[in-house]
């Protein structure tokens, strides 16, 4: 074989164990998708709970607390189905608080994660009109779906260890 195309081969070799290397290196671990799933449901948890302590104040302050919050709520929502992809439950050895049956009862879980995202979807368009009433009563009917999903599909654990 001629020296120049043993070159070839050996830099085609370079360039495909390099290029393998960097797409394994850029997937996530799962202790990572874990970690970010928990914080992109913690944000959700928190806008809530800033806009439901926001309408208990004598005057809100929309722009600044109540507009974002919801914005935040539609933004991850959207995304809430693929935070839970096969092998990132508790078999993965990584501590988290879903429980197996997401991924047992996935239909229903799905049929959940979808009403959740209906019912965050309402609660950015009602945020927008400003009516604060209006907007009481959309706070607690997304409270429940995100209740709803909490009753079956995470642990117990998480309460006792986030308690404020």
């Amino acid at each position: 074989m001629p020296f120049s195309h043993f070159c070839r081969l050996a830099g085609a070799a370079l360039v495909f164990s390099v290029a393998t290397g960097l797409v394994v290196q850029a997937a996530p671990s799962t202790k990572d998708l874990i970690k970010s799933r928990q914080d992109k449901l913690r944000d959700m948890g928190g806008a809530l709970k800033a806009i439901d302590d926001e309408l208990k104040k004598r005057s809100q302050d929309w722009d600044n607390v109540i507009l974002p919050n919801a914005q935040t709520m539609k933004d991850r929502s959207g995304y809430l189905l693929n935070w839970f992809p096969k092998g990132s439950g508790p078999e993965s050895g990584v501590k988290t608080y879903a429980l197996p049956p997401v991924w047992q009862k996935a239909d229903d879980f799905t049929r959940l994660g979808k009403a959740m995202q209906a019912e965050v979807a309402k609660l950015s368009q009602v945020a927008g009109t400003k009516d604060a009433a209006a907007l009481k009563a959309q706070v607690i009917a997304t409270g429940k779906t995100c209740k709803a999903c909490h009753d079956d599909y995470r642990s117990p654990d998480y309460e006792k260890e986030n308690e404020e």
